[in-house]
């Protein structure tokens, strides 16, 4: 563990949240099979999380869940974001993460966020490494021109950024970045445990 992630985790504890750290996914994926146990789980939008392959574990494994990405067939994606919102636990992946332990997220839709706020007994927020700034502004400096280009390209949603590649502050219909959650301490909604990962994964 390098001295910056140590100092994230020593804040993000400082700001009771819960945090923990596994130098692979591999590692992490086996923790948070044991931490749900056979609770209902969601998913936000996360590459990071698809990445771990954690919802094809639990879904083969026999739990409850929802994820919008991967709606059975003939499903409405809007009921399963839905639901999404009344299990145990939700997971997610974090877009940026300051030295500070401020926790930042931006979301399109709103449901991501919605899950993060209230609703759950649990939220596992997983990210690697690569998520963390050294400060707010870098850390949004970061998610608009680097997260927010790639997954629009990843989606193939014609905003700007898909195709500059950077952050234009766009007023496009199809924009991501419409909403923005920050975390700066452990609310009083769910109880969060933040899921360190010792590599780069997801933008």
């Amino acid at each position: 563990m390098n001295e910056q992630t140590k100092r994230t985790i020593e804040s993000l504890k400082n700001n009771r949240f819960d945090a923990v750290y596994f130098e692979t996914a591999a590692e992490a994926k086996e923790y948070l099979l044991k931490e749900i146990g056979d609770q209902s789980a969601a998913f936000g939008g996360s590459v990071t999380l698809d990445k771990i392959g954690i919802y094809d574990a639990l879904k083969e494994r026999g739990n409850e869940v929802y994820w919008h990405w991967y709606p059975e067939e003939g499903a409405d994606r809007k009921k399963i974001m839905m639901k999404a919102m009344t299990t145990d636990v939700y997971l997610s992946g974090i877009n940026g993460l300051t030295e500070d332990g401020t926790i930042i997220n931006i979301d399109g839709t709103g449901n991501r966020l919605s899950g993060m706020l209230f609703g759950h007994d649990h939220l596992y927020l997983v990210a690697g490494i690569n998520k963390i700034s050294r400060n707010f502004q870098e850390s949004m400096i970061r998610i608009k021109n680097v997260a927010c280009p790639k997954n629009t390209q990843r989606l193939g949603i014609p905003t700007p950024c898909e195709k500059t590649d950077k952050c234009m502050n766009c007023n496009s219909p199809n924009r991501i970045c419409n909403a923005t959650l920050i975390m700066e301490k452990q609310h009083g909604g769910i109880p969060t445990t933040v899921v360190l990962i010792g590599e780069n994964l997801g933008f």
